[in-house]
């Protein structure tokens, strides 16, 4: 993880952010309920949200997404650790796509990034 990279976008990570959650807010606007404090509608084209997803379409990693209503960039990404990797494939049956974060996984990025657990 290039930890410059990712830093800058610390403080905008939302931690409770899914990527199915992003996918219906930002590319689905306007066709979907979200409407309470968790997921406000979006307004704008100007509006994007920052969060944490693991990648296991290859080798398990952790990547930084950015989505707005043009899509989605990778901002930032880093390999999981082999041990925690096959602990993380185990526990969603060996799905292969973009999964939310697992609290071993959190904690692994926070530590990574120099960050205390929320």
């Amino acid at each position: 993880m290039d930890e410059n990279a990712c830093r800058q976008w610390l403080d905008e990570v939302n931690w409770d952010m899914i990527h199915e959650d992003a996918v219906t807010m930002y590319l689905e606007w306007g066709n979907n309920n979200f409407k309470d404090t968790l997921r406000p509608p979006v307004t704008s084209s100007k509006e994007y949200s920052i969060y944490f997803v693991v990648d296991t379409w290859g080798e398990p990693k952790v990547v930084l997404n950015k989505m707005n209503n043009y899509g989605s960039a990778s901002l930032c990404e880093k390999k999981l650790p082999p041990d925690m990797a096959a602990r993380y494939m185990k526990e969603i049956g060996g799905l292969r796509g973009i999964h939310e974060l697992s609290d071993e996984v959190k904690a692994w990025v926070m530590k990574e990034m120099g960050m205390e657990q929320a």
